[in-house]
């Protein structure tokens, strides 16, 4: 079921119980997801530092 369009910007009509229950849980989905997606990059980041550690050291060229 989706819900009924509303205007959060509309002083003369204020949305239902249920419209704003509706768009609490879009915007918890969408904070999760963004959430989710930072998680992701943090690691990848990490990983790949953790492996810059623990390379051997450069050896200079002569």
């Amino acid at each position: 079921m989706k819900p009924q369009f509303f205007d959060l910007n509309d002083i003369e009509q204020e949305p239902t119980d249920e419209q704003l229950d509706a768009l609490m849980e879009a915007v918890a989905v969408e904070a999760r997801r963004h959430a989710r997606a930072a998680r992701e990059q943090l690691m990848v980041r990490l990983r790949a530092e953790i492996m810059a550690i623990n390379l051997p050291p450069l050896q200079p060229q002569i």
